[in-house]
């Protein structure tokens, strides 16, 4: 086939088949696919070799076309369209590197925060080797082994369900964090008769008030809609209050990984493919973006290292 008709019949087909694709976990993705495909089917009459050519030309640096595209992709495979999608190698820009914060500097800012948001942003930073924030919203009682709780063994490992892509990960938290935890499950009355805390989402946004109507006509996109809220609620009350008045960085929640990846690399040597693993990435070339090594590093190196 040479190309492929872009018509309303397909439209409604491949929208459907993203918002049930459980691949796509955020509904910030699904709106930005949406939109870019909004603008493929309102300015082409057809997917072809020229068209896909001119689109990533036009709307490439701007839109996730490119990823829009490789949707359709899966799209046409399932429904047994007989076209494929072929996208010319290209130079891949350049990634912004997020700002990191020392661990003596985020307890400083930690100090000044009421005692939930401190275990928000505790829970983000120490978790495994960072957590993102959609993970952070979604945490529950029962993704944490309390079983595996001892006095001789505080550390104990976390679920982390349906993530990035769908994906799962366990992932170990320290003793810092499990004290604090527990405290506040005793405060709130989630302790149950196993004498560890039971139940849903740890952290509480609304839940019970958000949206009531669209929760019992479409879960998924309540959910959707609920992490967007509380994604908003946090970055407003939580980093933009306490993290702005940094100066000369920009620290967001994506920055706490960074930080954390960069403090297990360069001072307690865990390995990169550790890393990678409690990060949640698939491919190690990630990983190594989140990795910031200094030149105090690099020269020690080279101290022990030598030369002829």
């Amino acid at each position: 086939m040479e190309n492929v008709p872009l018509n309303n019949e397909l439209k409604t087909s491949f929208y459907s088949f993203m918002e049930t694709d459980e691949r796509i976990t955020s509904l910030h993705t699904l709106k930005s696919y949406k939109l870019i495909a909004n603008i493929v089917f309102e300015k082409y009459d057809s997917i072809s070799r020229e068209n896909v050519r001119d689109m990533i030309k036009k709307y490439g640096k701007k839109t996730k076309v490119k990823a829009m595209l490789t949707k359709l992709n899966e799209f046409f495979l399932e429904y047994d369209i007989d076209y494929n999608i072929r996208f010319r190698k290209g130079k891949k820009p350049e990634r912004k590197i997020p700002d990191i914060i020392s661990k003596k500097e985020l307890k400083t800012i930690l100090d000044t925060m009421p005692k939930v948001y401190r275990m928000m942003v505790s829970c983000i930073y120490n978790i495994g080797a960072g957590l993102r924030i959609s993970e952070l919203i979604n945490l529950e009682w029962n993704d944490i082994r309390w079983e595996q709780l001892t006095l001789d063994t505080p550390i104990i490992e976390v679920l982390i369900k349906n993530s990035k892509r769908g994906k799962s990960r366990i992932v170990p938290m320290p003793k810092e964090s499990v004290i604090s935890l527990i405290d506040y499950a005793d405060e709130i009355g989630v302790i149950g008769s196993s004498n560890y805390p039971e139940g849903g989402r740890i952290f509480d946004f609304g839940e019970d008030g958000f949206k009531k109507d669209l929760r019992v006509v479409d879960e998924r996109q309540w959910e959707w809609e609920y992490v967007g809220h509380a994604y908003n609620w946090i970055r407003h009350n939580i980093f933009h209050k306490y993290f702005k008045p940094i100066v000369n960085k920009n620290i967001t929640a994506h920055s706490l990984r960074h930080s954390r990846a960069t403090e297990l690399l360069n001072e307690h040597n865990v390995s990169i493919e550790k890393i990678k693993d409690w990060l949640g990435h698939s491919d190690i070339s990630t990983t190594m973006i989140y990795l910031h090594m200094s030149s105090k590093d690099d020269r020690e190196l080279m101290g022990q290292i030598g030369g002829v």
